[in-house]
């Protein structure tokens, strides 16, 4: 099951009767009834998995809960007080537009230096003429300092 807004809103609703006084929910069945009656059976099933897979656990029995009966261990209040399955979300989404906006600066960077390569490359030629330019001319005052200094 993906992790979505609605998920997680659902996760920490179910999460919230757990963790309560008197809670409503052991089994699928409950959710159904008591929290979910708009929600199929499919969904409820997966969000049972989502929390039951979810390290560290969160459901009583340790060994294996299952889909018709199961709790909350002594980590779930606190994990609600944290934050719960919204916190968990919302860290995932800022990463994803941390990593949005990093690509976004990467492809910028890029075109500044396919600009950069361009101008370096029109301009290899004429720094090319200028150093040939120089070398003909030292060469040309070399000769003349040699054959020239004698006369």
């Amino acid at each position: 099951m993906k992790l979505t807004k609605e998920t997680a809103k659902d996760l920490d609703l179910l999460i919230k009767d757990l963790v309560s006084e008197n809670p409503k929910v052991a089994s699928v069945t409950d959710m159904q009834i008591h929290l979910f009656s708009d929600k199929p059976e499919a969904y409820l099933i997966a969000m049972f998995h989502h929390l039951n897979d979810y390290k560290p656990r969160l459901l009583l029995p340790k060994t294996n809960p299952d889909p018709n009966g199961f709790w909350a261990n002594d980590y779930l209040p606190a994990f609600y007080y944290q934050g719960g399955f919204t916190t968990i979300f919302e860290e995932k989404e800022k990463e994803k537009l941390e990593a949005e906006e990093r690509k976004k600066l990467e492809l910028e960077k890029l075109k500044y230096d396919v600009k950069n390569t361009k101008r370096i490359y029109n301009t290899y030629w004429w720094t090319f003429f200028f150093a040939l330019v120089g070398f003909v001319y030292v060469v040309i005052r070399l000769i003349t300092w040699f054959f020239g200094g004698s006369a």
